[in-house]
């Protein structure tokens, strides 16, 4: 004869976080729900980005870090949302899409002839660009590499809000940074200084910066070559790394709102990159204010077909 089965007990409920540890993100006080930003732990380089962000945690706890001075970040809401989200979706989206085509459309002046269409990438910046793209991509794949890599870019991110601090005319009053992660000490901020290390290749600056110098104060017959392939390695290196961390719901982003920091952070990488491409020789300024232009009549008069589509519909 079976014996009745025994109801199943709900289980225990989880015990309660230790007292002056954040449950989760470093930049939420205790009292809020903390933000599902932390990595699983299946590499080594999402191993160090955790204790990176647990050293953060310590230091806001510790009352170290600047950004605990204003704890309330998080999803804005209410009019300052509504605010922003005006702003980025009939300014700065349209203004996206022009861009965008425009580059394209300079790229595509850029080649020599329309038989030769494939000049453009068989120039010789585009092409050396190209092999430092290679080089970092492979490097992708040599997992010893990854935690180097991951502490280059927490390096530069947190070096980038110190120099745009200082260019906002703040003051540093602390930097620090080690194998455990790092902080920035400043009195100022804004959304120049938030947003800067995910448009603001600070390491392809560098090394072309350098670069220069050396061969201008040495000259060597071989500048160019490795010129244009370490701007392709950087660049591909800064790409990486902000496409990796956007969508971790960054509290950089989340205090100044995702949609609009992240058309921001958009239009000045384009602007970034055709600077790349007018220090290259391959497109013009003028050219591409032309193709701007272009773009913009374009996209009106979609609007225009689009709305009387819709009014046609209506009626």
């Amino acid at each position: 004869m079976r014996q009745p089965s025994l109801p199943k007990q709900a289980p225990p409920p989880p015990p309660p976080p230790t007292p002056g540890q954040l449950p989760g993100d470093w930049r939420t006080p205790p009292d809020r729900p903390p933000l599902q930003m932390q990595p699983e732990p299946d590499s080594r380089m999402k191993r160090f980005c955790m204790r990176v962000m647990e050293h953060h945690a310590q230091l806001a706890a510790a009352g170290e870090y600047y950004e605990v001075e204003a704890p309330e970040v998080g999803r804005i809401s209410g009019w300052p949302r509504r605010r922003r989200l005006f702003v980025a979706y009939v300014f700065l989206l349209p203004l996206s899409v022009i861009m965008v085509f425009a580059l394209l459309l300079q790229i595509y002046h850029a080649a020599p002839s329309a038989e030769n269409a494939l000049g453009f990438w068989t120039s010789e910046p585009v092409w050396f660009s190209l092999m430092g793209v290679a080089l970092y991509l492979s490097l992708l794949f040599f997992r010893p590499a990854m935690p180097l890599l991951a502490y280059v870019y927490v390096l530069g991110h947190e070096m980038t809000h110190a120099l745009v601090a200082l260019c906002c005319f703040g003051r540093i009053k602390s930097f620090e940074f080690s194998e455990q992660g790092g902080y920035v000490d400043t009195d100022k901020d804004n959304l120049a200084i938030a947003l800067a290390p995910y448009f603001v290749p600070l390491w392809m600056a560098v090394w072309g910066g350098g670069l220069w110098l050396v061969n201008w104060i040495y000259p060597f017959e071989v500048y160019h070559p490795w010129f244009y392939a370490g701007i392709g390695f950087w660049w591909c290196f800064h790409i990486y790394w902000t496409m990796w961390i956007i969508p971790r719901e960054q509290p950089d982003m989340l205090e100044n709102g995702i949609v609009l920091s992240f058309l921001i952070t958009l239009l000045m990488n384009i602007v970034v990159l055709l600077l790349i491409l007018r220090v290259f020789g391959l497109v013009t300024l003028h050219g591409y204010w032309v193709d701007v232009q272009r773009c913009a009549v374009a996209v009106y008069s979609l609007l225009c077909e689009v709305y009387t589509l819709l009014i046609s519909y209506a009626a």
